[in-house]
C-alpha cells in the first residue's frame, strides 16, 4: 500500500490525490521501465534478485558502494529468509535510497 501511495503521489500532477488517464499512462510506463530493469538484472530468471544481482544493478547505475551497504540492504529487504528480494522490494530499495538510483531507469 505505501508503494502504491508513493507512486500515485509521484504522478498526481494536479495534487488532487488521484490520477487521471494521462497520469495513469505515465505511471504505467514508469512501472514497466522498473520491471524491465528488474528482469534484466534477475540473471537467473528466478523472479527475485539476490545480493550479487542487486550489486550489479546499482553498480551499473554508476555507484560504487561498499559490500556492507549491500549486506544491510539485503538484510532489511529479505522478507522470507531466502536472501533474495522481489520486484516490490527492489523498487522499495530504489525509493528508500533515491540518491543511489537517481530516478527512472533508462
Amino acid at each position: 500500500p505505501e508503494t502504491i501511495r508513493l507512486m500515485i503521489s509521484m504522478f498526481d500532477k494536479d495534487g488532487n490525490g488521484t490520477i487521471n488517464f494521462n497520469e495513469f499512462g505515465s505511471l504505467w510506463k514508469y512501472i514497466n521501465d522498473w520491471q524491465n530493469t528488474f528482469r534484466y538484472y534477475d540473471r537467473d530468471n528466478s523472479g527475485s534478485i539476490d545480493q550479487n544481482e542487486l550489486q550489479t544493478a546499482i553498480s551499473s547505475f554508476g555507484f560504487n558502494l561498499s559490500p556492507k551497504f549491500y549486506r544491510l540492504v539485503a538484510r532489511k529487504f529479505d522478507r522470507d529468509g531466502t536472501k533474495r528480494m522481489t520486484f516490490d522490494d527492489f523498487y522499495s530499495v530504489c525509493c528508500d535510497y533515491p540518491d543511489v538510483v537517481g530516478g527512472v531507469p533508462t
